[in-house]
């Protein structure tokens, strides 16, 4: 991520805040000026940790965990941060402000959480739409690359950001719905491509698709029997509809 790209998510997160906060001010102008002291501005504090909350639960919870497959590991870890919250935030209510209605604000923590989910949703599924309607073009605009072309690195978005992934280190690459994950030898990256486009764009031979779910690189794959491909210490099954293909390309190398 470049200087740019930094300053304008640092603009977007003060603008968010600034929102947030404006907008709670005007519903809580007459009420503001009735409290004084830390209850005059715990509100106020309570939307900046909801904030900082909503955005940690978008971007690495939903983002890293949900969106990668993952999806086991990301109810765990939000239903245990979301009670521990719910708890911690009847405990602060009920013993340091004696609190008698708590339930409206543990109530308000679950819906905005949700709310900044549906709104996080939306903006990616927009800015998808513009990717796919030309906004952010890839440069081979998705045609099929044909056999023995020489080109060395699979061009794509990662997180709104243009990545140059080398062919050489790419090991096999995994379908996870609306996603790819690109397993390399240094890293994997999670891609808004769906298998298709990405065999379209990976050169044969040196990419084999062996089943609905996977693409191997055929360098770093051994077939240990009729239906098993080992890429280094990963074991993928083939598909049936894909047995004539990976023996084909057996034979070839052979």
């Amino acid at each position: 991520m470049n200087v740019k790209q930094v300053l304008s998510v640092i603009v977007r997160n003060v603008l968010g805040v600034i929102g947030l906060l404006g907008i709670h001010y005007i519903s809580d102008y007459y009420y503001f000026n009735q409290r004084s002291g830390l209850y005059q501005v715990s509100p106020y504090f309570f939307l900046l940790l909801l904030y900082a909350w909503i955005v940690f639960h978008n971007r690495v919870l939903f983002e890293k965990y949900y969106l990668s497959g993952r999806r086991q590991q990301y109810f765990l870890v939000t239903s245990l941060v979301m009670l521990f919250s719910t708890v911690n935030m009847y405990l602060v209510l009920s013993y340091m402000f004696h609190d008698t209605s708590k339930l409206p604000k543990i109530l308000s923590f679950w819906v905005y959480t949700l709310a900044g989910l549906g709104v996080f949703v939306i903006f990616q599924y927009i800015k998808e739409q513009e990717k796919r309607s030309g906004a952010l073009p890839l440069e081979n605009n998705g045609a099929a690359v044909p056999d023995g072309e020489a080109i060395s690195h699979l061009d794509c978005m990662v997180n709104g950001v243009r990545e140059q992934i080398p062919l050489a280190d790419i090991l096999y690459v995994e379908s996870l719905e609306n996603y790819i994950k690109v397993v390399t030898i240094k890293k994997n990256f999670l891609v808004r491509l769906s298998m298709k486009e990405a065999e379209e764009r990976l050169p044969r031979p040196t990419f084999l698709r062996i089943s609905r779910s996977h693409i191997v690189h055929t360098i770093y794959s051994a077939i240990t029997d009729g239906d098993i491909v080992k890429v280094h210490d990963r074991t993928l099954k083939i598909g049936k509809v894909y047995k004539r293909y990976v023996e084909e390309a057996r034979l070839q190398r052979a």
